[in-house]
């Protein structure tokens, strides 16, 4: 059989159930980004005090933005819950950049402030980090602050056409072109998501490949463990696929791998995974599964890909299979231990259907 499960991690990104549609593993790069914009508004607000105090007007509220930044910035960092989960530290980064912002221009000067332009750091952070609902989101949030701030300036008056007009003029750039952003970068993680899938699959037969495989094996291994539920794997062999190739062609082998693998699919529960381990080899993993199921299993396998048949060239050709089963826990509590053994098994129902033919 070909190289066998290793105890490598898995590579795969995060579970799409903690993260937002169109995340990937571009998902770390956002968050990259979104701490250099912590930085970026924290020097920036630091500088303010340093070398132009004259146009701070509210010194606590200043204060009290940089801490919010600066408190929201480690604790999501320090905690390991929200470390962990990359969606949650993109909305508490871009919360906190988006407070920041709109407490610390209130403070120095409010609509009169020159330091808008900061909230182009939380629109671009969610035009990056949270897709389009986030980002609607933070977009109609800093429109609401512009106007909070005009309000709460003594010279200004937000039912003015005066006012409409620096509102239109201050946001809607910075809106338009982050908007932009938010859908150039959706484009970039569907993109990226087809290559995944590309590289998950088997191109001939569609099935998980083995890498992919071995991944989906070691996460439903320590879901069984913590769990205490069984599992089962089963590794195929298709009978004769060497001597198919030879005598009909390299056409007749991929047609008789493709009906297999379909045989197999149909097989299978959809929580189920087959994959194609290369050659003429196939693995399957039945969840929540004892052996005595598994074995059931086995044998519809047995029946629907003896059933099928393929014509070349005026020929018909039906398929059997060797097939070896191993359960978790019952045979093995390592997932390389059930792979071999479910390998062995296959190899000496191979043995056992050679020497009955003879």
């Amino acid at each position: 059989m070909a190289e066998l499960l290793t105890n490598r991690p898995p590579a795969s990104p995060p579970s799409l159930g903690s993260l937002p549609p169109g995340w990937t593993a571009s998902g770390s790069l956002a968050a990259s980004i979104l701490l250099w914009f912590d930085l970026l508004a924290l020097v920036i607000g630091v500088a303010q005090f340093a070398v132009a105090r004259s146009s701070i007007t509210h010194d606590i509220a200043a204060i009290a933005a940089l801490a919010i930044l600066f408190g929201i910035a480690a604790i999501i960092r320090l905690l390991p819950r929200i470390r962990k989960s990359l969606v949650q530290r993109c909305a508490w980064d871009t919360f906190a950049l988006f407070a920041m912002t709109a407490i610390f221009t209130y403070a120095t000067g409010g609509a009169h402030s020159p330091l808008l332009t900061l909230f182009l750091l939380p629109l671009t952070g969610a035009a990056i980090a949270l897709g389009r609902l986030g980002y609607g989101i933070v977009a109609i949030a800093v429109v609401g602050a512009a106007i909070v701030l005009g309000a709460t300036t003594s010279d200004v008056d937000i039912r003015s056409s005066s006012f409409a007009v620096w509102l239109i003029s201050t946001l809607v750039p910075a809106i338009i072109a982050t908007s932009a952003i938010a859908a150039l970068v959706e484009q970039m993680q569907g993109a990226e998501r087809y290559i995944q899938d590309l590289s998950a699959t088997d191109r001939l037969t569609g099935l998980l490949n083995k890498r992919a495989f071995e991944e989906v094996l070691l996460r439903e291994h320590r879901k069984a463990e913590r769990h205490a539920t069984p599992y089962c794997v089963a590794i195929i062999d298709v009978e004769n696929f060497k001597q198919t190739n030879e005598s009909l062609g390299q056409d007749a082998g991929n047609q008789l791998l493709i009906a297999v693998a379909a045989a197999i699919s149909r097989s299978i529960r959809a929580t189920d995974m087959a994959a194609r381990f290369g050659g003429d080899e196939f693995a399957v993993l039945l969840t929540d599964t004892d052996i005595a199921i598994a074995t059931t299993v086995g044998q519809r396998i047995r029946n629907h890909v003896y059933a099928g048949t393929i014509s070349v060239a005026n020929r018909m050709i039906r398929a059997n299979v060797h097939l070896g089963l191993a359960g978790f826990p019952k045979d093995k509590r390592q997932a390389k231990d059930l792979l071999q053994l479910a390998d062995q098994r296959m190899q000496h129902d191979r043995e056992v259907n050679r020497t009955a033919s003879k």
